[in-house]
């Protein structure tokens, strides 16, 4: 077992981070949340007030249905679920308002049908009602979810689907618990949480995405300032505490202990996962064991889990590398678990509150979007380079972004470590999508993370990204990016490396060939990057050179000045 301290992690290739998106998000309230309950049960009418009461929603968002008092039901008596469910929907003017829906024990958990790959779980077939993919329920196999690793704030509006969770445990006190750990969100994540990753080396040829999945995990996870304990051994860990994240092979573990429960202590707000096909068949006290069960997760304490109605492939697992770090970054249960998951009308169902978030970071205001929408964010090495892009959908008091940069050694990054390169200035306050970039001339090889500090107008801050790149082999040669932005006005800014150790000078020139500034003129050292900035209030506008000197090398680079 191996215990890490929070690293930097590093990624060696292009990737793409979507960060939330322009269209209203999910709100501080449960006004777009239903509830489906058993008018039948006494138990699903008791946790779907419990919950309805707990978050104050709606009398009308509470949807009452007459079903089958068994978990598992047939092909007809789905649809007539499903018809009765979208009937209350529509009459009630509740289709489009509501992004979450949350079903009950009590209410039928899994669908039987002829043939294995027609087999679904309850909530996974919901989420698609009254939508564009409602043509496949019921089908055999899945269909693409739209959400998978999507990283948006989402809307039903934007995915044309709905996020599907389940309050279910053995008994109506572990599901009130489950309840009250989430009827909080937290401004930070607790002191010392762990998250627990459990591989097993003996699948690592039969399925070894699985255990990748929990490495990257672990990396990310580090990159995100946690602790991780990262196991590769055969052994199926046991009696961890203070744990925030758990994934395991559970009963699949080789050498796992009686029913594979885990016997954890966990933190208000943990989630799960475990790579067990069926741990979701059922939540009957007493239980039957065979492959283990998430409900002894639940009643040990955990806040969310994902199980699997009946058995699924391995692909369709839950990747974990997307599921904690979302969850970390303060995205929602459900918006977290389904961008973890590839396929929907499939076996999967995900136990828990879908609006709790382990911390209030991304909690919106009701209504209003978060202040500053980024859409994208890319990081590629380009030469010697590293070339980010992102762009904003809409910006609230954007005062502007600093690009930080962290390099790891042979053996580590520290995480403390982030260096400034470069400003970009902000849009201020804009309903219109911009895109802005920026070249770091890196001049050395190593991995190297970067990260953007988004700085309102009035000194609050956000961090996205937190990725890396490797640069592998570097030209060896005198480095001067071009100016950004580029026409400029009245301000622009300008990077440069140089090969050697020696004096070097930039300056800038007119049209007419006279040097008008200097904005570098002392020994820079090899692989060094710089950055100055050029400040053209006191000229006029046209066409400016930038000319970098150092040993017998030199650069000039052609600019703009339009005011």
């Amino acid at each position: 077992m191996k215990k890490l301290k929070p690293v930097v992690g590093e990624l060696t290739f292009l990737f793409l981070l979507i960060i939330s998106h322009p269209a209203a998000a999910q709100t501080a309230t449960y006004k777009d949340v239903a509830v489906i309950i058993d008018s039948s049960s006494g138990i699903s009418d008791s946790i779907g007030r419990y919950f309805a009461n707990i978050h104050n929603i709606p009398e009308k968002n509470l949807i009452y249905v007459i079903a089958p008092m068994t978990e598992e039901i047939d092909s007809m008596q789905f649809e007539n679920l499903r018809q009765q469910i979208e009937s209350l929907l529509i009459s009630r003017n509740l289709k489009d308002s509501i992004n979450y829906i949350v079903t009950t024990k009590g209410v039928p958990l899994k669908v039987k049908r002829n043939g294995l790959n027609s087999n679904s779980s309850v909530e996974s077939e919901l989420s698609l009602i009254l939508g564009p993919y409602a043509s496949y329920i019921g089908n055999s196999g899945w269909v693409n979810s739209p959400y998978y690793n999507q990283q948006y704030d989402f809307t039903r509006a934007k995915f044309g689907i709905y996020l599907v969770t389940r309050l279910d445990g053995y008994s109506f006190s572990d599901i009130k618990n489950l309840i009250d750990r989430s009827s909080s969100i937290s401004p930070f994540i607790p002191s010392g949480a762990n998250f627990v990753l459990d591989e097993d080396p003996t699948y690592q040829l039969l399925a070894p995405d699985l255990n990748n999945n929990m490495n990257m995990a672990a990396d990310s996870l580090l990159a995100r300032g946690q602790i991780v304990t990262l196991d590769k051994t055969t052994t199926f860990l046991t009696n961890q505490s203070n744990v925030l994240g758990y994934v395991s092979w559970g009963s699949n573990d080789s050498n796992h202990t009686t029913n594979a429960i885990p016997h954890n202590t966990y933190l208000p707000g943990a989630i799960g996962e475990t790579y067990v096909s069926t741990s979701a068949r059922s939540f009957a006290y007493p239980p039957v064991y065979g492959q283990s069960l998430i409900a002894d997760l639940i009643a040990e304490g955990i806040t969310a889990v994902k199980g699997y109605t009946y058995e699924p492939y391995s692909n369709t697992i839950t990747d974990v590398s997307i599921l904690l770090s979302m969850y970390v970054d303060g995205y929602t249960v459900a918006e977290s678990y389904y961008a973890a998951t590839k396929f929907l009308s499939w076996m999967e169902v995900v136990i828990g509150d879908p609006k709790f978030r382990i911390i209030s970071t991304r909690l919106p205001i009701d209504g209003d979007p978060l202040p500053v929408q980024i859409t994208s964010f890319t990081v590629a090495a380009k030469d010697n380079n590293a070339f980010l892009s992102w762009s904003t959908a809409t910006e609230t008091n954007c005062y502007g972004f600093e690009i930080q940069r962290s390099r790891k050694s042979q053996t580590t990054i520290d995480s403390n470590n982030w260096t400034k390169v470069a400003f970009i200035a902000g849009a201020g306050t804009s309903n219109s999508e911009h895109h802005y970039s920026f070249e770091d001339c890196l001049g050395s090889p190593g991995k190297y993370s970067y990260r953007i500090k988004q700085i309102d107008n009035d000194g609050a801050i956000t961090f996205y990204g937190e990725r890396g790149i490797e640069i592998v082999n570097v030209n060896k040669k005198l480095t001067l990016n071009d100016n950004y932005p580029n026409p400029f006005n009245p301000s622009t800014t300008i990077s440069f490396s140089t090969v050697n150790d020696g004096p070097t000078s930039l300056r800038i020139f007119n049209i007419l060939g006279q040097a008008i500034a200097t904005l570098f003129n002392r020994t820079s050292l090899a692989g060094e990057t710089h950055q100055v900035t050029f400040d053209g209030a006191a000229f006029p506008s046209g066409t400016y050179f930038s000319r970098l000197e150092s040993g017998n090398q030199s650069i000039v680079k052609k600019m703009i000045l339009s005011k």
